[in-house]
């Protein structure tokens, strides 16, 4: 499996010969980045945020698009791989309004969870389809998404051993959220392998021991 991170939350995810976009952000209303313009078999995406979650627009066609939000709870498999959603909600206070979703698929014997605009703790519900997953895409800049301090229980009730962060201030992106910097300082004890570009591989055999971060740099 090869993940790349393009930036904020927008990853593509090679796996059993199916090209995964999740979460494309609109160029250049999001910031600088620039647009993914890369082909994908499926879009998938967590829920309705034209900026910076769900622009179809700047990618090269044709491909699927699967809405999270719209997900029955079976899920929608695509190329053999099934796409689930647990709804969840961008503010503690679980608003209406707020509604977003946690993706999750297994692919070549790897369960991923990507966790979106996530912005509480989870309950045993919530909880239950995303325990025990491999490897988690989680939001790093703090409010509005994960507050940075619910981020170490969060994942200790997960129990990842690959974890990557996404969705935190660059100079390229304008949103209000915190540095990448203040995600490690929570996790003290986990360690970080500084990945030299945008991408990497990973598979059963290569999963680290304990949990991991894993620090990309963004492609666009």
């Amino acid at each position: 499996m090869r993940i790349k991170w393009y930036g904020h939350a927008a990853f593509l995810i090679e796996t059993q010969g199916v090209r995964i976009i999740l979460d494309p952000y609109r160029s250049p209303d999001s910031g600088g980045y620039e647009p993914v313009a890369e082909p994908a078999d499926v879009v998938v995406v967590s829920h309705e945020n034209d900026r910076y979650h769900s622009h179809l627009g700047q990618i090269v066609p044709p491909f699927h698009v699967i809405r999270a939000l719209e997900l029955p709870p079976e899920g929608e498999a695509f190329g053999g791989i099934t796409f689930q959603a647990v709804p969840v909600f961008e503010s503690p206070e679980r608003l209406p309004g707020d509604e977003v979703t946690i993706i999750l698929f297994r692919a070549e014997g790897l369960h991923v969870a990507f966790l979106g605009d996530l912005g509480h703790l989870l309950t045993d519900a919530e909880l239950e389809p995303i325990r025990g997953a491999d490897v988690v895409l989680i939001p790093a800049g703090g409010k509005p998404t994960l507050d940075l301090d619910d981020v170490p229980a969060l994942l200790d009730a997960i129990g990842p051993k690959v974890v990557v962060p996404m969705h935190y201030k660059t100079p390229k992106i304008n949103l209000n959220i915190r540095p990448i910097e203040e995600f490690l300082e929570r996790l003290p004890d986990d360690p970080v392998v500084r990945v030299d570009g945008s991408e990497f591989s990973i598979d059963r055999d290569t999963l680290p021991d304990r949990r991991t971060v894993y620090r990309l740099e963004h492609a666009r």
